[in-house]
């Protein structure tokens, strides 16, 4: 296996920037990509790019496998992947494409790609066939009679304004939020300045930086929340948030600086929009606590429960017209947004909420937090469907599910387990009506795991 056909993933294409993952590879996926979307040309494609050291070039080569196509070019410069995927979307443009590796620390890069109306590209529609062209050699010295043209743009102040349309604060909050040195940066500062008159805005990290000298892209590692909490308890913060590298995960903590559970923050927001469009649907991922389907039911809403990743939850709010969906990822995603996923607008939204009334963030989480969890554990396993086979089995009873991997849920307890789309690790999540019951279940999992 070539080092160039481990990067297409599932969903999007990841790796370490030069081993396989370098320009002319990045120039044949822009060609790939651009003829997938428009063979004849003509066509109109948005690419972003997230702040790492290795984005410029590889966006630059990228550009070109485009251009090569016919196909013409909107390059935003360094732009968060739910800021270019709307935009994209909004704008009628044949697709949309991110030159970022997420979450992921510096020596990674990557592409998110999508069709029209914010249609992720995943190896079962459209990436797989780029994968095809590009690993055929299919892309090497062709290209459209006609060249594509490249125009630059700066689209955050129009992205803030849409944003803004969202909040409508009753009282004036103090937010701290920590772009990490990545994509969020520039629009976090364009916020902060636009929205001043609302909401007082404490900046912490917000210069693009691709070295990421104070803590990694990924806000759920451990020790990455440390400046941002004493940044909250130092300022007396309403709460403060933190984002990951290309700005499509948020990850909260409340006014003593504690992380709030990714999980809970679905009822809790999903609540919000409920509460504003007078009911609804609202997706939630398989792994979340209990306490928020039993919550989002308590405010008026309709929960659906789902599987795991883009594509579930995009689905499923699509199939059944949900209002908005999230999962533990710290991924939330809002139907009048294309159902694309939106960590700025997630933050807004969490003003609305706690600018409300005078409860403060702690206090309005505390009725989802009434059941034990295990977060998400993950286990090295040497086969995947054998080990979910063996816990299918060893567990007798229960309400069985196939959404994505195997579910079970008892009166008092339930779990979910699901493999991995690129190693061989099995991702276990536990919860439980008392944290004794949910000791003892993990070690009853654990004992049929490890046979």
């Amino acid at each position: 296996m070539t080092d160039q056909h481990k990067l297409f993933g599932a969903y999007d294409i990841r790796g370490i920037y030069g081993k396989g993952l370098d320009e002319p590879f990045a120039k044949n996926v822009g060609f790939a990509y651009g003829h997938y979307l428009k063979p004849q040309g003509g066509g109109r494609v948005l690419i972003g790019s997230d702040a790492r050291s290795s984005s410029p070039a590889l966006k630059a080569a990228f550009i070109e496998g485009v251009l090569n196509t016919g196909n013409d070019v909107l390059d935003i410069g360094i732009s968060s992947t739910p800021m270019a995927v709307w935009y994209a979307a909004q704008a009628g443009f044949d697709g949309g494409a991110v030159v970022t590796a997420s979450h992921m620390g510096k020596q990674y890069n990557g592409l998110k790609l999508y069709a029209s109306q914010a249609k992720p590209l995943g190896a079962n529609n459209g990436l797989g066939e780029i994968r095809t062209k590009v690993e055929g050699g299919a892309c090497s010295g062709l290209g459209n009679s006609k060249t594509g043209k490249l125009t630059t743009v700066d689209i955050i102040p129009e992205y803030v304004s849409f944003l803004l349309r969202h909040v409508r604060p009753e009282r004036r909050l103090k937010i701290a939020l920590d772009a990490g040195h990545g994509a969020a940066g520039p629009e976090l500062e364009e916020l902060a300045k636009t929205a001043k008159h609302l909401i007082e805005f404490i900046l912490l990290n917000s210069t693009p930086d691709g070295t990421f000298p104070k803590r990694t892209p990924n806000p759920l590692d451990e020790g990455s929340l440390t400046e941002l909490s004493k940044l909250v308890v130092d300022e007396k913060c309403d709460f403060g948030v933190s984002f990951d590298g290309d700005a499509d995960r948020a990850v909260f903590v409340d006014e003593y600086g504690v992380q709030v559970d990714t999980g809970l923050m679905i009822g809790l927001i999903g609540a919000e929009l409920v509460r504003r469009h007078g009911g609804g649907k609202i997706v939630y991922d398989l792994r979340a606590s209990r306490a928020v389907p039993e919550y989002i039911v308590s405010q008026g809403g309709t929960p659906i429960r789902t599987g795991v990743g883009t594509q579930f939850m995009m689905n499923s709010m699509k199939d059944h017209r949900a209002l908005f969906a999230g999962e533990l990822s710290g991924h939330y995603y809002y139907a009048d947004m294309y159902a694309t996923d939106n960590a700025l607008r997630t933050m807004l939204e969490a003003v609305n909420v706690v600018a409300r009334g005078t409860a403060s963030l702690s206090k309005l989480i505390e009725p989802l937090m009434v059941y034990a969890s295990s977060g998400e554990i993950n286990l090295r396993v040497n086969n995947i469907q054998d080990t979910l086979g063996k816990l299918e089995i060893g567990i007798a009873g229960g309400t069985k599910e196939h959404i994505d991997g195997l579910s079970v849920n008892f009166d008092e307890w339930w779990f979910s387990a699901r493999g991995s789309q690129t190693e061989p690790v099995l991702r276990l999540t536990i919860g439980a009506v008392t944290k004794q019951i949910l000791d003892e279940r993990k070690a009853q999992l654990f004992e049929i795991i490890e046979s």
